[in-house]
């Protein structure tokens, strides 16, 4: 009798323990090995990666006007072609990364900026090489101090706590998942948008111009100059003789 009490009880709890479960399933966790969308940060991160690796050569239709065209050689030397940037907007000018240091081009000639382990002085700074070659490095930073939100291909980049100097602008960066810059939107310079598919890169970048001692140019236009008087044009140092008074 004994042995058929015990056999009662056990398929009573079995009877309980079985509706418990079925009262529980919905909150059963999911398997700890399935598949986790990525953050809009590791996103960006893993694409920035991938763009760090490229080499091409591309053009980019610039807010300010005209068309910029990126160099990105396969020996890590980069050019980046601005037009109507220097002299008020009249004069194109090519900003260049070589073995030699950093150059400014225009006009035909090349004037060194900075060593190879220098910068570009801000005054002969177009900016619109940054993203390329200064900004996109620092995508990789897991601490970046920005909130950082996707729609599609596109990443805005939007400040989450007070930085006085934050490492890069904020605003918006559209990258594919193989890595192509499609468009960039900065305060520093406007944006850029990828204006067809890149093209092959070359094997290094050459400079634009032959290599000259003359200044580099600002954005500004340059003074007028002050004009040279004319010799003959000036008054005589001998004063007019007073008329004679009448009697």
């Amino acid at each position: 009798m004994a042995w058929k009490r015990t056999g009662k009880t056990v398929a009573a709890l079995t009877f309980v323990l079985a509706l418990a479960g079925c009262g529980t399933a919905t909150a059963v966790d999911p398997p700890e090995d399935a598949p986790r969308r990525p953050s809009a940060r590791q996103t960006l991160i893993g694409r920035a990666s991938l763009a760090l690796d490229r080499t091409f050569t591309a053009e980019y239709e610039w807010s300010e006007g005209g068309t910029v065209t990126v160099w990105a050689a396969e020996d890590g030397t980069w050019r980046v072609d601005v037009p109507s940037w220097a002299h008020g907007g009249t004069v194109d000018v090519s900003v260049a990364w070589t073995t030699g240091g950093f150059f400014q081009c225009a006009a035909g000639r090349c004037v060194r900026l900075a060593g190879i382990t220098g910068e570009i002085p801000k005054d002969f700074d177009p900016k619109v090489q940054l993203p390329f070659v200064e900004w996109l490095p620092r995508l990789l930073d897991r601490h970046l101090p920005f909130a950082i939100a996707q729609d599609g291909d596109c990443f805005t980049l939007t400040p989450n706590t007070v930085v006085v100097d934050p490492p890069i602008p904020p605003g918006e960066w559209c990258l594919d998942d193989a890595g192509t810059i499609r468009s960039v939107e900065s305060g520093a310079f406007g944006t850029l948008e990828l204006a067809a598919e890149p093209a092959e890169a070359v094997a290094t970048v050459e400079l634009p111009g032959d290599l000259s001692d003359a200044e580099p140019m600002g954005r500004k236009a340059p003074p007028e100059p002050t004009p040279t008087p004319d010799p003959s044009a000036a008054p005589s140092a001998t004063p007019s003789p007073s008329p004679t008074p009448a009697e």
